[in-house]
């Protein structure tokens, strides 16, 4: 009985190490990790979706635009505040991605936005999506849908 529970322990974590590796898409010199989103209430047909782009590369590229199954539309946002007001805003010309450098999809700065969403968003759900960068082409994303009030990936809160 030990042996049966010990292959099934080290079979779970061969599968889990397999789904957490998973997790960074890449192409070329351009990876994305970190995908989430936020669940959404009933009748809402509006999401978010946030990430992280890495860029390896000696050139920057341009994420010119997003795509998602599960909504009619998704376009790149920025959110500011000015004078203590919040301004967000569509991006159409796309998000440089510096060379050698990162940008943070977050609350507070670069987001999707999914747009007709075709159903409620479900805390513990996945959903998928794609991105296009200039150079890198397209790449295959993963959003791992969080509660209402997360404020980042795998469960992180607001306090």
């Amino acid at each position: 009985m030990f042996r049966l529970f010990l292959a099934l322990a080290i079979a779970m974590l061969f599968l889990l190490s397999g789904a957490a590796a998973a997790e960074d898409v890449k192409a070329g010199p351009i990876s994305v990790k970190d995908a989430w989103s936020r669940a959404t209430p009933e009748g809402t047909d509006v999401g978010v979706g946030y990430l992280t782009i890495t860029n390896d590369g000696d050139a920057p590229d341009r994420l010119v635009s997003a795509e998602a199954a599960f909504a009619g539309q998704a376009e790149i946002h920025q959110m500011a505040m000015n004078n203590g007001v919040m301004h967000m805003r569509p991006v159409p010309e796309g998000v440089t991605v510096p060379s050698k450098g990162k940008l943070v999809f977050s609350p507070d700065s670069y987001h999707l936005m999914f747009m007709g969403l075709k159903g409620p968003l479900k805390e513990g759900d996945t959903v998928a999506g794609s991105l296009t960068f200039k150079h890198a082409g397209k790449v295959e994303v993963t959003f791992h849908v969080e509660s209402m009030g997360a404020a980042g990936p795998e469960g992180a809160h607001h306090h």
